[in-house]
C-alpha cells in the first residue's frame, strides 16, 4: 500500500494504513513511501525535525517494520496541498536537501528507491535524475 497526497476520499493516511494492516493481518501486505505523497499531505521533509517526528509516527502506527520501498520525487505542488502531482529531482518545492533528509534518516536509509518522475521531456526516469540522486546518499 503507498501513501496519499491527502486527497478527499482517498485512502492512504499513515493511520488508515496502520488499521487496514492490522485488520487484514496478512504478512504479504507491505507499505511503499512516497516522498511527493508526504509532502503533499503535509509532511514538511524539507525539515529533518519533522522527518523524525514522522518517522516516530510510523513507529507508534507499528509501520516501520512494513515498509519495503520509497518512491523517490519532487512535489510541483505546495506543502500540505493535497495535489498528487510529481516533479523531477530537485525540481519542485521539495528541493534536493529535503529528499536528501528523507533518504538519509535512518528510518528511510536502507529502503530501495524507486524513482518515480516525469523525467526530461516527459519520457519516464532519465540519467540526469538518477545521478542527482546518486549525490544525495550519505
Amino acid at each position: 500500500m503507498e501513501n496519499d497526497a491527502g486527497q478527499n476520499g482517498k485512502i492512504g493516511s499513515p493511520e488508515e494504513i496502520s488499521y487496514l494492516i492490522k485488520t487484514i493481518n496478512d504478512d504479504r501486505l507491505k507499505v511503499c513511501l512516497d516522498s511527493a505523497h508526504l509532502f503533499e499531505s503535509g509532511v514538511d521533509i524539507r525539515k529533518i525535525d519533522s522527518v523524525e517526528k514522522f518517522s516516530q509516527q510510523l513507529t507508534q502506527l507499528n509501520l516501520v517494520d512494513k515498509l519495503v520501498c520509497l518512491h523517490l520525487n519532487d512535489s510541483a505542488t505546495a506543502l500540505d496541498s493535497h495535489r498528487d502531482m510529481h516533479a523531477n529531482i530537485g525540481e519542485g518545492e521539495i528541493g534536493l536537501e529535503g529528499l536528501k533528509n528523507l533518504i538519509n534518516h535512518s528510518t528511510f536509509n536502507s529502503l530501495p528507491l524507486i524513482l518515480e518522475v516525469p523525467g526530461e521531456n516527459r519520457a519516464g526516469c532519465d540519467e540526469k535524475n538518477i545521478t542527482l540522486v546518486k549525490g544525495l546518499i550519505n
